[in-house]
């Protein structure tokens, strides 16, 4: 029983083998460089960047508490 459990994690292992290595590859560089350009574009609409207008803060206060 073990033989064919053996056989058949070892056909999972390939195909999943061969799965990665259809994968289509970048290098290094040009993927740091797609990433930078893309950072540089769309930095100016980034809420953690530019911050969130206190108009349109859905988690703004409304008003203090008066118990305290």
């Amino acid at each position: 029983m073990s033989v064919n459990n053996n056989i058949a994690h070892a056909r999972k292992l390939v195909e999943q083998l061969r799965v990665e290595a259809g994968i289509e590859r970048i290098k290094v560089s040009k993927a740091a460089a797609d990433l930078m350009h893309y950072c540089v574009q769309h930095g100016r609409s980034d809420p953690l960047l530019v911050g969130v207008p206190t108009s349109e803060n859905p988690f703004k206060e409304k008003k203090p508490c008066s118990i305290l």
